[in-house]
């Protein structure tokens, strides 16, 4: 047809173009672990917000996680961030913050890194503390860790994870824990305690989904911890053989104990949960396959029917450092 005729259509696309970005509904959640490798970022999804936490490994002094994979995420998605949440300082949970923070500059920044971290400079940063709480769409978010306290004597940077609870207004929770340890995973079943909860009833730390502690390491995910939470699933955002053997084989036999479903990143790509749903996360590698994704030979790991990847045959996990 003549172009003159031809430019009748273009109203056509208006709608393929416009389309709005599918969102959680008001009162539920979602998580979005991306695929980042070796370190921590997670996507949280409510109605109208958005919130970071952590954002990723830095790579190289010209490359990290923020400017090749969650700036790009952000912007396919469409996403305008209300916070960036930072666990702690350690590079695998900070390294991509520059470039997220400067893509996303309306967005406040909530961490325990220390006053004199380079990243001060460029966002001023709100200390996060048990207690800070706040409601978005319907969805409550509370801060179960460090202590307002605990900024006042030297502790190790893993020790000061910021640990956020998500729950919906169904009452189904995620926990994001950083890369908190077994000291600190007591300390948060002692307040529970000490607030009149039973460890074993875990009902302030009961939630469907763990964000596994420090990748997996053995220094975390004390059986009394998983206990505790009780989650249905367990994400690991770790990188393929890594040199820190993570998630070490110990914790993987603890959730295997208790029929903890576990999806890692490895295996699974980016992986999405929904709280409304509050089935199997989705794996997005199985959702939307590539031919250039290396296919990571997987084992079987009981619960729910759940899979991890594991080192090829004859290869083993390095020792935990």
């Amino acid at each position: 047809l003549p172009w003159a005729l031809r430019a009748f259509g273009l109203p056509l696309l208006l709608p393929a173009l416009l389309w709005p970005a599918q969102r959680p509904a008001p009162g539920s959640f979602e998580l979005l672990a991306a695929d980042i490798g070796q370190g921590t970022a997670v996507l949280v999804r409510t109605a109208g917000h958005t919130l970071l936490y952590d954002a990723g490994p830095r790579f190289s002094a010209e490359s990290d996680a923020g400017e090749r994979v969650l700036v790009p995420l952000l912007r396919a998605l469409g996403e305008r961030v209300d916070t960036v949440l930072l666990s702690h300082r350690d590079s695998d949970h900070i390294g991509g913050a520059r470039a997220v923070l400067a893509a996303q500059p309306q967005a406040a920044l909530l961490s325990s890194i220390e006053d004199g971290h380079a990243l001060q400079a460029l966002r001023r940063v709100t200390r996060c503390a048990a207690g800070q709480r706040w409601s978005w769409d319907g969805v409550q978010f509370e801060l179960l860790h460090p202590l307002a306290q605990d900024y006042a004597q030297p502790r190790k940077s893993n020790a000061m994870s910021c640990v956020l609870r998500v729950q919906d207004a169904q009452g189904r929770r995620a926990l994001l824990v950083g890369d908190i340890e077994a000291a600190q995973e007591a300390e948060l079943i002692a307040r529970a305690t000490a607030s009149g909860m039973s460890p074993a009833d875990g009902a302030s730390l009961r939630s469907e989904v763990l964000l596994l502690p420090h990748h997996g390491s053995q220094t975390s995910s004390s059986a009394a911890f998983l206990d505790a939470v009780a989650p249905r699933w367990a994400l690991i955002q770790a990188g393929y053989l890594n040199r820190y053997g993570h998630p070490a084989p110990a914790v993987l036999a603890r959730l295997r104990e208790r029929g903890v479903a576990v999806v890692d990143t490895v295996r699974c790509g980016a992986a999405r949960w929904s709280s409304a749903e509050a089935g199997a996360p989705r794996c997005e590698r199985a959702h939307a396959p590539h031919y250039w994704q290396h296919q990571v030979p997987p084992r079987d790991v009981p619960g729910a029917g759940a899979q991890l990847a594991y080192p090829p045959a004859g290869e083993s996990y390095a020792e935990i450092r």
